[in-house]
């Protein structure tokens, strides 16, 4: 599921002409993270780090769930939860891991 969400990352920060040190200084989320998360080295990251870089990309957190590859029923049901859980939490975000 990260390996999808870090190429979107990549496409994204690619179509708005961002170097990976420019959208680490707009998310706040550090160099290391994006790049790693871009080439697919990544296997969990917080929620509220994933909502800064969708933030810095103009882009919601839920933008990273539309592709046809991530619409199957458990990422369906993790999307759903999340958007209840920072809804009803707004500034909690819980830890997320997709192993």
């Amino acid at each position: 599921m990260l390996d999808n969400i870090g190429k979107l990352v990549h496409q994204q920060r690619r179509s708005l002409n961002l170097t990976i040190e420019k959208l680490a200084e707009r998310s706040g989320v550090s160099i290391s993270l994006i790049s790693r998360m871009e080439r697919g080295d990544v296997n969990n990251i917080s929620i509220k780090k994933l909502t800064d870089i969708a933030r810095a990309l103009n882009m919601q957190v839920g933008d990273f769930f539309i592709a046809p590859e991530m619409s199957d029923i458990s990422t369906l049901a993790v999307v759903k939860y999340l958007t209840h859980y920072q809804r009803k939490n707004g500034r909690v975000f819980p830890r997320y891991s997709c192993r």
